[in-house]
């Protein structure tokens, strides 16, 4: 049974997302190295869709991952892949955008604040 208690993709709010990093969770923003340099999630992996095969081997598959993304197609392409190889995946409903509706911070590749 998956963490995320969903036997595919689970979709789950900008809060959730941020207590299930604080307990742990991986997260990755998917996307382009130019958008992830503007700002991005805290402590998350960049990773380029057409790298996530690539990538893979930065993750703990004993691990959940929580995927966001500014565009719901390339999280959507991102959380398959993982999800297709063994990852517990959830994306966050709403992106990046929804992360910082929240109230949630994004940084810079330098740390400050975006």
């Amino acid at each position: 049974m998956s963490f995320w208690g969903h036997e595919s993709v689970a979709m789950i709010d900008a809060d959730r997302a941020a207590r299930e990093v604080e307990q742990g969770a991986q997260l990755i923003d998917a996307g382009e190295p130019n958008e992830w340099f503007e700002g991005h999630l805290p402590h998350a992996i960049l990773v380029e869709p057409e790298l996530v095969d690539q990538e893979i081997h930065k993750l703990s598959k004993d691990k959940p991952v929580v995927v966001a993304s500014r565009n719901v197609d390339i999280a959507t392409g991102v959380a398959a892949t993982l999800h297709n190889h063994g990852f517990d995946v959830a994306m966050i409903e709403g992106g990046v955008g929804a992360w910082r509706a929240a109230g949630h911070p994004l940084v810079k590749a330098d740390g400050t604040k975006a």
